[in-house]
């Protein structure tokens, strides 16, 4: 788990993805499970869908058959766990999918940034 980050960096990595602009209907033959929270979700409900993508090395197979990229199987992600990715992304924070549980990085959010106990209400005499 990588936690709440605001910096996105375009690091080398094994996979990349798409962010979806909006929800999906889960349409597979079979039920997925949720990249996220690990809950299953049935085909039918709503869903959101992420496209991986893996670079190809020049001097690999994969490269001369595919080019630079090739595509992976989807991750998706149950719709509570969803809303909770929009919600972040839309605030500017960066996600690990995959390895990030989103209902941990609420609660990260609303520690980090939520009210505080300290503040007092101030009374107007």
């Amino acid at each position: 788990m990588n936690g709440l980050t605001c910096y996105c960096d375009g690091g080398d990595y094994d996979w990349y993805y798409r962010s979806p602009y909006d929800y999906a209907t889960l349409d597979t033959k079979r039920a997925r499970k949720c990249c996220s929270c690990k809950s299953h979700i049935k085909v039918g409900d709503l869903c959101v869908k992420f496209v991986r993508y893996e670079m190809c090395n020049e001097d690999s197979i994969s490269y001369r058959i595919h080019g630079n990229e090739r595509s992976l199987a989807p991750y998706f992600m149950c719709e509570a766990c969803g809303d909770q990715y929009f919600n972040l992304e839309a605030l500017g924070f960066c996600m690990s999918i995959g390895s990030d549980n989103m209902q941990d990085l609420r609660k990260e959010y609303v520690k980090l940034y939520g009210p505080r106990n300290e503040i007092k209400k101030q009374t107007i005499a």
